[in-house]
């Protein structure tokens, strides 16, 4: 598999298309160059009920995504779920070694199969401050991953993705600065992390060798920049945002 031009037509595509029709279509001819079938780029968010921002560009089977959205399977679905352990794309045989797989889990990979989702590989994104997506493609077949398969999945997601968060941003006239992240200093992310571990004033002074009225000064600069006032509320935001993460707060 060369996909050399067809790559690069692609991504300069991903560009200028003006619409989700457009994107769909760029998705359904770069598909089969990939040996698969079926693509999802997809927003995880509440699929009944998705937010605006949210993006659903597909062209899986109508009667599968009928009763993933009647049955909530969304919510558990275990490509998403896998694709919070990697940033990079990986393939849907190697998700039980990523998770530890329910029975319902299970249930919907095995229901999965008729539809012709037997197999794919899947783009994990994620961008701070919003909702966490993947871009997939799925097949009949089994799929080989080899070097060149993973590179050019990984940028035919990235770049189809970063599409259609344009689109939506343009559709709903969103601002990039809607979007930016607060510009924390580190001893603010310090002091934020140790919140999120139940630290008092006094035991995050100890632990960073400040004062106790200096860690209330970082912490309450930051809820400012956040333009919150609750201490959790700033520990959501953060990890939302991506300042802090839940590695980090297990180490601590």
């Amino acid at each position: 598999m060369y996909l050399g031009p067809t790559l690069a037509g692609f991504v300069a595509d991903c560009a200028t298309v003006t619409d989700e029709f457009e994107l769909k279509e760029l998705l359904g001819a770069i598909t089969p160059e990939l040996g698969c079938e079926q693509f999802a780029l997809v927003s995880h968010v509440d699929l009944v009920g998705p937010p605006r921002e949210a993006m659903v560009i597909m062209n899986y089977h109508e009667a599968w995504v009928e009763r993933s959205l009647l049955s909530n399977y969304y919510a558990d679905d275990p490509v998403h779920a896998a694709s919070t352990r990697t940033v990079t794309a990986f393939l849907w045989s190697l998700i039980p070694t990523m998770i530890r797989l329910t029975q319902r889990q299970r249930r919907i990979l095995d229901e999965a199969r008729p539809f012709g989702l037997c197999d794919g590989i899947t783009v994990p994104i994620q961008a701070p401050g919003e909702y966490r997506g993947t871009c997939s493609f799925s097949g009949r077949h089994p799929i080989e991953l080899t070097a060149h398969l993973l590179g050019c999945v990984q940028i035919i997601g990235t770049f189809a993705f970063e599409a259609a968060r344009r689109l939506q941003r343009k559709r709903w006239k969103l601002s990039i600065e809607e979007h930016d992240v607060p510009r924390l200093s580190q001893r603010q992310i310090d002091c934020i992390a140790l919140i999120a571990c139940g630290k008092t004033d006094k035991e995050m002074g100890i632990i960073l060798g400040l004062s106790p009225y200096t860690v209330r000064q970082y912490v309450d600069d930051a809820m400012r920049r956040y333009d919150v006032f609750k201490r959790t509320e700033l520990v959501v935001r953060a990890l939302f945002d991506g300042q802090i993460c839940y590695r980090a707060l297990i180490r601590q």
